[in-house]
């Protein structure tokens, strides 16, 4: 007989509400959960795949330690108590010997809570937690903050103009953002594209602009040039409710469309037309798109010249735009920087924080900055900036602290929820680095190339085995398990409470289970976890332009144009373009040896970055890493599609599939991330296959390419040469 339960998926950002059906207390079949108020029912390709994920053979289901020389691929399995026990001991050895800053972390997105790592670090005593921060999503998160005080989540199913600026809902968030297009464009809103390929959302478009990688920014200059001297900005907002305008006019005066359309290799009419369409029709949105995060030198000033688009249209807060307030009683539910105990970190242990010389704002110093101007605003108003999100070491130094032993030794690293080695550029030195610590500790659902160089791997709890609270500026949503965790599965809670509990933390852990710190977060609007899920959630009643009330999370109270946080940290207070180090304008003699322009990190169901790999039914959907050319460009070098191309940049060397498309423009070529191969063997030098088609071995991470304000890494607008492998 079967039984139905509800539960949510996870295997990607949104938690969509699920149905599991279960045939003698096996999952055997996910469905949509119909009755679910916001997902409604439906679910992606990842979602169906819930069962193959949930029961994989190479699910990782008891703790391991490893036996012999680091690589071998020999483990013994351990008791969770044992692993511990020991992983504290060590920790607590290597603190007193170098110091809590020792100590790191890396995360990615979002599979664990996030909030416990910060919790655990912030109690710890190191500052040093990093990872995938700086090109996703959170340069955006924070340079928002910097501007009018919160990050914006747009308003889709209520715009008349909805801009897509480097991002593909349909591969990315099919079940959300795309269906919300898709209805956008029926009622008859009007769709812009900028992107370099031509998407599945081009294809639909009123216009596609095809804009060369990394040149966002002189667009955005551009428009933001083209709406001031021709009128089409909100006199009245712009006047009342921001600063610097007089200093925005003049550091956007050089970008005229025929400036533009030379920067960008898009024609100077559409240029000029798609600036009209936005900034006349309204309300309108630009949709946050990760291509712009992992650009390098120009992603924080892409995220500043958007913010300001948006707001000199006076599209801030109003029905159908740019949404960044809390509605109503949602406010009142704690969020993760209520659970993170920042306030924990003395001062003489955030200053050790590695990367804030060079990029304070993405560390204490702005995050401090971003909160106590937060923090003049009412309770429940705008969300508190995480620390998560926008308060992290920068990768780069945190890796080279481990193999250098500079400015201090790192020494031991924790990774959830992350993969290192297919996550980060500078895939040998971040290799070099795992090799070299004294302890490394992952906690994951498979054994990974970077899981295979640990001390001690944990098994994670799929989604389905862990409750959640889905909290957004308009709901909270309870995400109940569906089944009781297999085997020795735990959540991430239960990982760093009890690692907690060994080294002196036990009075700042006194919730037991995930469960009572979820009763916990609701206890100001009445209810416990187990009441919201018999209820599904909560909605919050939206207010709009509640900024004339209370004013922006700013220093100024205003909408800084010109930014005061950036000022005071040294960075760019207006946005500026800046040409990519490895461009065809940028680098004109490296380009007669490397003639194409790379895009890598292209989105690809049903995978998600560098999961799913292991999982046979999307293997048969996408069985070997694929590399995209234009069909005159494959022509031209030699290759056919189904043949093997090597694909170089002065940084590394990788071999992929070649596919053609017309949707790519003959200069440039499209790189797959996230590859590597669960089917081969996890030994060195093999280490599953991770230094074949990783797209990150092309990627370089040194300052001179990375943005100066928060150290952006770039994943695109690069150079390379494709030659058959």
């Amino acid at each position: 007989m079967e039984e139905i339960r509800r539960s949510y998926c996870g295997l990607c950002h949104p938690r969509c509400g699920t149905l599991l059906h279960l045939k003698d207390n096996q999952v055997v079949k996910v469905t949509g959960d119909p009755d679910h108020p916001v997902t409604r029912g439906i679910i992606c390709q990842r979602g169906h795949l819930m069962p193959d994920h949930i029961y994989h053979p190479q699910r990782l289901n008891y703790p391991l330690k490893r036996k012999g020389e680091r690589g071998l691929g020999l483990w013994q399995r351990v008791s969770w108590e044992q692993a511990l026990d020991e992983v504290a001991e060590r920790l607590s050895n290597l603190r007193e010997e170098f110091g809590p800053e020792t100590l790191a972390f890396t995360h990615g997105t979002k599979r664990t809570y996030h909030w416990d790592a910060r919790r655990f670090f912030n109690l710890f005593g190191s500052p040093n937690t990093c990872g995938a921060n700086n090109i996703c999503m959170c340069p955006s998160y924070a340079t928002e903050y910097a501007t009018y005080g919160g990050m914006v989540w747009s308003d889709i199913m209520g715009a008349d103009c909805v801009v897509v600026w480097g991002s593909s809902p349909y591969k990315s968030e099919p079940t959300g953002r795309y269906l919300q297009l898709v209805e956008a464009g029926k009622r008859g809103a009007r769709i812009i594209v900028i992107d370099p390929r031509r998407t599945k959302e081009a294809e639909t478009a009123d216009l596609w602009l095809q804009i060369r990688p990394g040149t966002d920014v002189a667009l955005m200059l551009c428009w933001i040039r083209l709406i001031i001297s021709e009128g089409l900005f909100d006199q009245d907002f712009v006047e009342k409710w921001t600063n610097g305008f007089e200093a925005l006019k003049e550091a956007a005066r050089a970008y005229s469309p025929e400036k533009a359309a030379e920067i960008t290799m898009i024609p100077q009419d559409l240029i000029e037309k798609a600036a009209r369409i936005y900034a006349e029709t309204r309300p309108a949105v630009i949709l946050w798109g990760y291509g712009l995060d992992k650009q390098g030198v120009n992603a924080t000033q892409c995220a500043r010249a958007r913010a300001i688009l948006r707001a000199i249209t006076g599209n801030l807060e109003v029905q159908g735009g740019e949404i960044f307030s809390k509605a109503g009683e949602i406010g009142k539910v704690l969020n993760d920087e209520d659970l993170e105990m920042n306030e924990a970190m003395p001062p003489v242990q955030r200053a050790k924080q590695l990367g804030i010389d060079k990029y304070p704002f993405f560390g204490f110093p702005g995050w401090e900055k971003n909160i106590a101007a937060n923090k003049k605003l009412p309770s429940g108003y705008v969300g508190a900036p995480e620390a998560w999100h926008c308060n992290v070491a920068h990768a780069r130094d945190v890796f080279n602290a481990a193999v250098t032993g500079r400015p201090y030794p790192v020494t031991a690293m924790i990774t959830l929820a992350n993969n290192p080695l297919l996550a980060l550029p500078n895939t040998m030195r971040v290799f070099e680095a795992l090799k070299s610590l004294r302890l490394y500790v992952v906690m994951d659902y498979y054994l990974t190339p970077s899981a295979a160089l640990a001390d001690y791997v944990f098994p994670a709890s799929s989604t389905v085995e862990q409750s959640e609270l889905w909290l957004t500026n308009d709901f909270c949503m309870a995400c109940p398990k569906g089944i009781e965790p297999l085997y020795e599965r735990r959540n991430s809670y239960y990982f760093y409470r009890e690692l907690g509990m060994r080294l002196g933390q036990a009075e700042h852990w006194p919730w037991k289970s995930i469960e009572e710190v979820y009763d916990h977060c609701l206890a100001p609007v009445g209810l416990t976890f187990q009441q919201l899920v018999e209820q599904y959630g909560i909605f919050g009643k939206r207010q709009y332009r509640r900024y004339e009330q209370f004013g922006f999370g700013t220093p100024s109270g205003k909408v800084e144009l010109y930014s005061s946080i950036f000022k005071d940290l040294g960075a760019e207070p207006l946005p500026v373009y800046r040409e990519p180090l490895w461009s065809p304008a940028g680098s004109p003699d490296m380009t007669r040896q490397y003639p194409l322009i790379l895009i890598t990190g292209s989105r690809f169901m049903p995978m998600y970055h560098s999961e799913q790999r292991q999982i046979e039914k999307a293997r048969e959907k996408m069985p070997d890493p694929l590399v995209t050319l234009n069909p005159q460009t494959a022509s031209d070098l030699g290759l056919a599609p189904g043949d093997w191309a090597a694909i170089s940049t002065p940084q590394g060397r990788i071999r992929l599939k070649v596919t053609t498309s017309d949707a790519i423009h003959p200069k440039m070529v499209d790189l797959q991330h996230g590859w590597w191969f669960p089917e081969r063997d996890q030994k060195l030098p093999e280490l599953f296959g991770v230094f074949e088609s990783n797209a990150n071995l092309l990627c370089p991470d040194d300052p001179e390419f990375c943005s100066p304000e928060i150290g952006s890494w770039p994943h695109t607008a690069l150079l390379c040469k494709v030659e058959k492998a």
